[in-house]
């Protein structure tokens, strides 16, 4: 009897397409939408801007216009030469800039006074002041994304100007960073300066370059692309995929609970046209009235799934990860959470407005402390911890074991469907005891 019930509620929802636009077809929106802000869809590849830096040059030695040079040869970066510090400072405060570097006037002259070990360990020598201790100023934009990544590229190039130029002074160093005709035996005949460091010595890692790397060297540079070589277009295009591993399942996973108030609608046109009291009488078990109601909309919901992680990967090239078959218990559990709270929910509701006040507030406020609008590793701790009160947040943790990783973690993905068939269940038997109330009235 369910059976029938089924296949006349899949008729319904198929001569009623608005329904299906907004399970298929909205989510695809959204994603294609995102996709394309991100430079990642129909753009040719990643179009974002270049980070823009201002730069004011008060120096007139040397050292000064190496810097300029060096940060102007960077194809990845949009440089801006100002007139004065002011002007560089107005740009940043007028946000045409991302950041304003201000080289002092006695910028050369004080990096003529740093020593080996003032390159080599910042936080101990003369540049544990920071940049003005070599005349320099970093003005960063307020707001800006990623501050701290353009700081550390910026600090990287300083270092890679001022190395060289500290190196050459240095007897023990100068082989590696002199172009002239000195020889290994001249070098070794030099005694070294109070501020080299022994041969034996155990060189530190500069802590002002980025996670800790050392200080540049052309062993380290022909091992390690820079700004200036030139980075093959495979990763670019991995970049652009990995957008939609996020886009894709977190999309995904709130607009498949949006079945819930497709369902609450159904119960009251049920009700409404006499349909469900009919069904009160007839004799058949609740739970049986409540298996024929659920089954087409969860099918309907597994078909929107599947629908759209074939469509991430036709159109967005998506991974599915080194393991797809994992994908299918991880689409069914998701599914049938969705479809028990909406269940739980087509039994509490009375009106259509009370479906749109509680159907969309609930699945808005489960998606926005899940993790649906945002990579759940952004989340803080907290929210993290909170979030696995809800089932979108076991099956986004999931969906990312199985697409993002090298190597499918089975017991995570197992735990993840365990407790979102304990959702199903737990909702399913709310649903089922307010639909007996409701029978009983």
């Amino acid at each position: 009897m369910f059976l029938l019930m089924t296949i006349k509620d899949l008729k319904l929802l198929l001569k009623d397409r608005r329904p299906l636009v907004t399970l298929l077809v909205l989510p695809m929106v959204f994603i294609a939408i995102v996709g394309m802000s991100t430079g990642q869809l129909l753009t040719g590849g990643d179009t974002r801007k270049a980070p823009r830096l201002a730069i004011s040059n008060a120096d007139t030695s040397e050292y000064g216009n190496m810097l300029v040079e060096r940060y102007q040869s960077r194809p990845n970066l949009d440089v801006q030469i100002a007139n004065s510090a002011g002007q560089a400072q107005s740009l940043v405060d007028l946000g045409r800039v991302d950041g304003a570097l201000i080289i002092g006037p006695e910028f050369t002259a004080k990096v003529d006074e740093l020593g080996l070990r003032d390159v080599l360990d910042p936080d101990h020598g003369q540049l544990s002041g920071g940049l003005s201790a070599i005349d320099l100023t970093l003005d960063l934009r307020p707001g800006l994304v990623d501050a701290e990544m353009f700081r550390a590229a910026l600090l990287s190039d300083l270092l890679k100007v001022i190395a060289p130029i500290v190196g050459r002074r240095n007897a023990l160093t100068r082989r590696f960073f002199n172009d002239s005709a000195t020889t290994p035996e001249d070098v070794d005949n030099e005694a070294p300066s109070s501020t080299e460091v022994p041969s034996n010595e155990t060189l530190p890692v500069d802590a002002a370059s980025p996670k800790g790397e050392a200080a540049s060297s052309p062993a380290v540079d022909s091992a390690v692309p820079t700004a200036d070589q030139p980075v093959s277009a495979k990763p670019k295009e991995n970049a652009a995929a990995n957008v939609y591993l996020i886009l894709v399942p977190g999309f995904t996973v709130m607009f498949v609970f949006f079945v819930v108030n497709i369902m609450a609608r159904s119960f009251l046109a049920e009700r409404d046209r006499g349909t469900l009291d009919r069904l009160r009488i007839a004799p058949i078990p609740a739970t049986g009235i409540l298996i024929g109601k659920t089954l087409p909309f969860f099918l309907v919901s597994l078909t929107q799934v599947c629908l759209l992680f074939v469509a991430g990967k036709l159109f967005f090239q998506m991974s599915w990860g080194p393991d797809p078959v994992w994908l299918i218990p991880m689409m069914i559990c998701t599914s049938l959470a969705a479809t028990s709270l909406g269940l739980l929910l087509a039994t509490i509701v009375q009106t259509d407005q009370q479906v749109a006040a509680y159907g969309t507030s609930l699945v808005i406020l489960l998606a926005s402390i899940s993790g649906c609008f945002m990579p759940r590793d952004w989340l803080p701790p907290v929210m993290q911890t909170i979030s696995l009160a809800t089932p979108h947040a076991w099956s986004l943790i999931g969906f990312d074991v199985i697409l993002t990783r090298r190597v499918v973690d089975t017991p995570v993905v197992l735990q993840s469907c365990a407790v979102l068939l304990g959702f199903s269940l737990a909702f399913f038997t709310a649903g089922y005891v307010r639909f007996r109330a409701m029978t009983r009235v």
